[in-house]
């Protein structure tokens, strides 16, 4: 079998038709196994309780939406 780089696969694959696109998607979305979203979801809910954990303990360290923001800005700007 021929190896080709993700971005030669993906360049290819958006090259096709629509209807051929969706087919595929729909292909690869059946491949996923079923418990996937549910370890997925676990993930999730372990990142975002240890997230709230160091919120309590540090709550100096919290940002309200504008300073996220802010804060988002600013790296772009140095990037």
């Amino acid at each position: 079998m021929l190896s080709m780089s993700a971005a030669s696969l993906t360049q290819s694959l958006f090259s096709l038709p629509v209807p051929e696109r969706i087919a595929l998607a729909d292909q690869l979305y059946a491949s996923v196994p079923q418990d996937w979203q549910a370890e997925a979801d676990a993930a999730w809910l372990e990142e975002a309780e240890q997230r709230s954990a160091e919120m309590e303990t540090h709550p100096d360290m919290v940002l309200n939406h504008d300073e996220f923001l802010a804060g988002i800005t600013l790296k772009r700007g140095k990037a």
